[in-house]
């Protein structure tokens, strides 16, 4: 008897899990990114850091968020920070304040300006940034300094776009030399453009200013 116990209790303890392990949080999932945001990572691994983008802005815990406000990873807090302006999180504002005038990593600060800027709060903090040492941060502050008092919400249509979510198909479809695929997006004036309406009937130059370092 005692040895037929012995063999159950054997077979209980090697037999395989019946469940699969938890998903990991979009903020842990970002945290283990094989090639985070970085310079020499530019080229490498871009189409998941923006798989991750949309999952960190999207589903997120807010507390979790705040919480990688302090976190030792300098590119979580950034996109904590960045997920917390886009999201409206008002309760934030006095530790993404904290990142602007304190955080030892420009792209913190950048993304914590950004922040505050789509909170239509700290604005004198905003203004401080215009005097930080790196060039970056000044160049953003005052890019967004005008949204603090602009009556549009600009959170609410960046929360929007993300929220229709991104084809992980059609990432990278741009290519140099080939024809520009279609796109739509929202004008300066708040109109949309499409672009097949003009695609070859006039010529068109696409801009984009942004500063990541």
């Amino acid at each position: 008897m005692q040895r037929t116990v012995l063999i159950f209790a054997s077979l209980l303890l090697t037999a395989p899990a019946s469940h699969s392990a938890e998903p990991l949080s979009p903020i842990e999932n970002y945290r283990r990114l094989e090639f985070p945001p970085s310079d020499e990572n530019f080229e490498k691994g871009w189409k998941e850091r923006v798989v991750a983008d949309y999952d960190v802005i999207n589903s997120a815990d807010l507390t979790a968020l705040r919480a990688a406000l302090k976190d030792g990873d300098p590119f979580v807090r950034a996109i904590a920070a960045c997920a917390l302006g886009v999201r409206k999180d008002k309760a934030s504002a006095d530790a993404l304040a904290e990142l602007v005038k304190n955080d030892k990593e420009y792209v913190v600060r950048i993304r914590a300006v950004e922040a505050l800027a789509l909170l239509k709060m700290k604005a004198d903090v905003i203004e401080a940034a215009l005097k930080d040492e790196d060039p970056g941060v000044p160049f953003v502050a005052k890019l967004v300094a005008g949204q603090v008092k602009s009556e549009i919400d600009y959170a609410a249509e960046i929360r929007q776009a993300y929220a229709a979510g991104i084809d992980r198909e059609s990432l990278g479809s741009a290519v140099v030399g080939q024809p520009a695929p279609d796109f739509t997006a929202l004008t300066i004036d708040r109109e949309e453009f499409k672009l097949s309406s003009i695609l070859g009937k006039k010529p068109i130059a696409i801009y984009f200013t942004a500063f990541d370092g």
